[in-house]
């Protein structure tokens, strides 16, 4: 007989104790971060890009106003370039230490059709492979202490794009690998961070991405806060192409917080990379929180992979909303991708129609070495095949979802050390969880019609 919601579990764990050790430590970090990370908000002057040449028209260009705006405040040691009211159409801008971009409330900095107006970027990385790409529409590389702030709009016109992706995937599609169209339209991401450091964005609204809304790479000490994204915005009707919310890429010591996030791919990833290439630059994605924040449509909420060949480890998922996501907790493990995913906890979700509330789906993993689709380099299956292990999933209320737990390993790549404890869902269908070595359930109350929850290749499993 099955539990009904209404009769779940109460919350009673303090703020600490519902953290593991890494976490505590992490807080403290953040705050550290939060306290230096004042460089640009301390700065007096303000850089008005109208005075540069730049006109909010909608029509002008202004990326030379607005990148002399940004040189400037530079070179005077720091300061904010502000966009005031009005729409700043551009192309790619690119800050520089101790630069803070404001774009102002009623602003809005928009991006403009063509990729030439976006320079390539050598040997950037896009979905977990180095390539040549277009540059964003705000990049900040090799840099420190800058900042993305405002209660305007930075909109990458990302329409532009969508249509032309769609058919060139369906052109393709049965002719090449399925995992590699991707690369062949390049189009603009809307804000790019490579190597950078003890910088924030913060209170901005982001839409219509040409492809990953906000992507952090090989950076530390990255805070994200009251973002609000949105994808495609300006037509539910429209699909958008790989718009993924917020990217984390071999990254450190990552906070994101206060986030609402509607997408037509994974609200926020982590990822690190993938195939040989990956595997080779082996970089982790590593000490990332997330909390209090709100995950509306998307394919994912908290999404890791699906490039994980450096590894990602030691992640809190803390006191977060989910409404109308395709699967709130998402572990996307292929094979071919590599890495060990260890250390993820997520506590507290209050979860509304959910496609899956948790998704965990490992490809066939058939013991076969495993051909790179892109180099066609051989790599062997143990160094191939992603191992995911020490996952914690604690304090989850769920209602109105299609299907409850979809938690299936393959018999050469169990899951590992996972715990479930005081989860109450209520779906259309049950539990099912399959190859994973030592799983513990607590107080897990799943209200589906037939049978709750099935096992296969679980021995070593506790129920309470």
């Amino acid at each position: 007989m099955h539990k009904s919601v209404s009769h779940t579990y109460q919350r009673k764990r303090s703020f600490f104790w519902s953290f593991p050790l890494f976490a505590v430590l992490l807080f403290i970090g953040f705050i550290a971060c939060s306290q230096q990370s004042g460089t640009t908000s301390g700065q007096t002057s303000v850089y008005n890009i109208e005075d540069f040449g730049a006109v909010g028209d909608s029509a002008t260009v202004n990326t030379e106003a607005i990148q002399k705006a940004i040189g400037q405040a530079h070179q005077d040691s720091g300061g904010t370039v502000l966009i005031p009211e009005g729409v700043f159409s551009s192309g790619s801008i690119y800050l520089k230490e101790n630069v803070h971009l404001k774009v102002a409330e009623g602003g809005k900095l928009r991006g403009i059709a063509g990729n030439e107006n976006y320079p390539t970027l050598e040997n950037t990385r896009i979905a977990g492979l180095t390539v040549d790409w277009p540059s964003a529409l705000v990049n900040a590389i090799n840099t420190k202490n800058v900042k993305i702030s405002g209660k305007g709009t930075i909109d990458g016109s990302g329409y532009y794009w969508w249509e032309d992706y769609w058919e060139k995937r369906d052109s393709l599609s049965g002719t090449m690998h399925p995992d590699i169209i991707d690369w062949h339209v390049p189009r603009p991401r809307l804000v790019f961070f490579d190597s950078v450091s003890v910088s924030s964005i913060e209170d901005i609204s982001l839409e219509n991405s040409g492809f990953w809304t906000v992507h952090i790479l090989y950076s530390n000490r990255i805070d994200i806060k009251g973002v609000d994204i949105d994808n495609p915005a300006i037509d539910r009707e429209v699909q958008a192409a790989s718009t993924d919310g917020i990217d984390i890429d071999s990254s450190s010591d990552i906070y994101i917080r206060n986030c609402s996030i509607n997408v037509d791919d994974d609200c926020i990833a982590l990822k690190s990379g993938r195939y040989s290439d990956g595997l080779e630059i082996d970089i982790p994605t590593e000490n990332v929180v997330v909390e209090n924040c709100h995950f509306g449509r998307g394919h994912g909420g908290v999404s890791i992979g699906t490039e994980t060949a450096g590894g990602v480890k030691n992640v809190m998922v803390r006191n977060n909303t989910s409404d109308g996501n395709q699967a709130p907790i998402k572990f996307k493990a292929r094979p071919g991708r590599g890495g060990v995913i260890e250390n993820i906890t997520h506590v507290g979700w209050d979860i509304k129609n959910a496609g899956t509330v948790i998704h965990y789906a490992l490809r066939e993993a058939n013991g076969e070495d495993y051909t790179d689709p892109w180099t066609e380099e051989t790599i062997p299956f143990e160094k191939a095949t992603p191992r995911y292990r020490n996952i914690t999933i604690r304090d989850l209320e769920a209602i109105g979802a299609e299907e409850s737990i979809s938690f299936l390993g393959w018999p050469l790549a169990h899951a590992q050390n996972v715990i479930l404890e005081d989860v109450s869902i209520e779906a259309e269908t049950g539990a099912e969880f399959q190859y994973i070595d030592n799983l513990l359930l607590k107080n897990v109350y799943v209200d589906a019609p037939g049978q709750s929850m099935e096992f296969t290749g679980v021995p070593n499993r506790t129920q309470k």
